[in-house]
């Protein structure tokens, strides 16, 4: 990549080529430079063969182990107060293309919206609804291009907190959050999203030489969600989870620090290439705890 830096500079940063910096830079909140040019590792255009099913959430998290280890690509979906989950994974595949299916994700978010609406006041025939409509799905395999397996239309708005933690705490750290989610009879309908990441070796990234789990809470739009998120990232924080840094969180300077051995590299390198903080906005200057 280039990068133009707070004095000017122009630096070309690659693997080889000032290696500290390109990974410093790989990841920087836009918080080292402007970035002008990037060149990026492509791969030849490939099917992914998908399928989906449902399964008790207990029955799900006891095949985790062997699903993140057999499959390319594998997640669910966890529907609050039903018990029940919607498992996806994606591997490799030579077959032919399958027709693309009609997106029927809004209108599911719309059902479980206007259940939480009706049946708020009755968990229990809340739970037995949402399982009978589970129930009756059938697995569904689809063969297609990895851009439209692995992409789908959020059409709904929506606020959302994830954190990325050790891939081993995953199960045990979503069982607390649904406990914690019925104990206080949170009003939420939008699925809780769990998925496994590989790690990496870029310095902020949340995955950096880390298997991970990705667990994503979303709050509708018009709704509050300060006591929903507030309820759960203690949670995250206790598995030491690191959050996604284009979502909501409340962590500062000293989490951070704490949760990225390379925390205080990153701030050398960032010293060095915008020393007068062209580059900090109020936000950054709260994540790595300067003045303003």
């Amino acid at each position: 990549m280039r990068l133009i830096t707070g004095s000017g500079e122009t630096l070309d940063l690659d693997a080889r080529t000032n290696p500290d910096l390109f990974q410093a830079a790989r990841v920087s909140l836009g918080a080292l430079g402007i970035v002008t040019e990037t060149t990026f590792a492509a791969c030849p255009l490939y099917k992914l063969k998908k399928r989906t099913w449902t399964a008790p959430v207990e029955e799900m998290l006891e095949q985790v182990p062997e699903l993140w280890s057999k499959h390319r690509n594998f997640e669910f979906y966890y529907i609050p107060y039903s018990g029940m989950t919607i498992g996806i994974i994606n591997d490799l595949t030579d077959e032919p293309e399958t027709p693309e299916p009609v997106n029927e994700d809004d209108d599911g978010l719309r059902q479980l919206q206007q259940l939480q609406d009706w049946l708020g006041w009755s968990p229990a025939t809340r739970r037995w609804l949402i399982q009978k409509i589970l129930g009756s799905m059938e697995p569904e395999t689809r063969v297609d291009y990895s851009h439209k397996t692995l992409s789908t239309e959020r059409n709904m708005r929506f606020n959302e907190m994830e954190y990325h933690l050790p891939r081993e705490a995953g199960p045990e750290a979503l069982r607390e959050v649904i406990e914690t989610i019925e104990m206080n009879d949170v009003e939420v309908f939008f699925p809780i999203e769990f998925r496994t990441v590989a790690p990496d070796d870029i310095w902020l990234s949340p995955f950096y030489k880390r298997e991970s789990c990705s667990i994503a809470v979303h709050r509708y739009h018009e709704e509050d969600y300060t006591p929903y998120f507030s309820l759960i990232e203690p949670i995250f924080r206790k598995h030491e989870g690191r959050p996604h840094w284009g979502k909501l969180n409340t962590l500062k300077a000293a989490d951070f620090a704490s949760l990225y051995p390379k925390w205080q590299d990153f701030l050398e390198v960032r010293a060095e290439l915008d020393p007068e903080g062209r580059f900090l906005n109020p936000y950054l200057r709260d994540v790595f705890g300067m003045e303003a």
